[in-house]
């Protein structure tokens, strides 16, 4: 049984890899991360000009990388001639933004991880063909490396999130977020919340609103905030059964400690 996270075996899901320790979204981040005996990666998952699927948060590449410039507007070749270590620590200079396909190569090495993939491109208006294209390519390579199973497809777009939903008739598991005023384009929709599977509470944390979320059948996780031992405990209190965090391995060493960590 893949997913058995709970309230008291509280899951840990490394944020971009293990940022405090390698280059986010990188490939030396996810090895960090893998290596470290995480149940689970989470991922950013852009598109290239020329229609490529690649890892990074930012849609420019300045913050990260040695260049400038937004991902949609430029090719692969621009994209992997960047350093994307460079800006981390001497240490990891010359590591490249990673191609979503090269990651699902360094899964086969790690059965038991899980995996979150957030989809960065929203259907905004003049977009909708783009964003539909790319998470289309992200399923495809999923199936293709066997992790329709082991993954849940996050996205801050509810549009996105109901297209995969009924094109791909339920069959993946869905991340949204709490409160509903996070999700982008929402288009009229009352609820999104009835095709989630699971949910990341950012706003007001409080056990009510995780209850709010279980009661529509939605397992509840935690954010980037919960990152040591006073935000973790409120995690408990509230009945979170993930954290995603950018300190994998204190967050985790934490719950062990707690006795919710198996």
């Amino acid at each position: 049984m893949y997913w058995n996270q709970s309230e008291t075996n509280i899951w840990v899901a490394g944020h971009r890899g293990n940022p405090v320790e390698s280059p986010e979204n990188t490939m030396a981040s996810f090895r960090n991360a893998m290596e470290a005996g995480l149940d689970m990666i989470e991922l950013d998952i852009q598109m290239s000009r020329d229609g490529k699927l690649v890892i990074m948060h930012n849609f420019t590449v300045d913050q990260t990388t040695d260049g400038t410039g937004a991902i949609r507007e430029m090719t692969l070749k621009e994209i992997r001639e960047l350093d994307a270590g460079c800006k981390f620590s001497e240490t990891y200079r010359g590591e490249k933004v990673p191609l979503f396909e090269e990651f699902l190569e360094l899964t086969k090495k790690y059965p038991n991880v899980m995996y979150d993939f957030e989809l960065k491109e929203y259907p905004a208006e003049g977009n909708e063909r783009r964003a539909f294209e790319a998470a289309d390519q992200v399923i495809a390579l999923i199936e293709e490396y066997g992790l329709g199973d082991k993954c849940v497809l996050n996205s801050f777009s509810a549009e996105l999130l109901q297209y995969i939903h009924n094109k791909y008739e339920g069959r993946y598991k869905l991340h949204g977020y709490y409160p509903q005023s996070l999700m982008r384009e929402l288009n009229g929709r009352n609820d999104v919340y009835d095709i989630l599977y699971c949910a990341c509470v950012c706003e007001d944390f409080t056990r009510k609103n995780f209850e709010i979320l279980r009661s529509k059948g939605i397992d509840t996780w935690a954010g980037t905030r919960f990152n040591n031992r006073e935000m973790i405990d409120l995690a408990r209190s509230c009945g979170a059964t993930l954290i995603t965090c950018d300190n994998p391995k204190e967050v985790m060493a934490i719950l062990r400690e707690m006795g919710l960590h198996k």
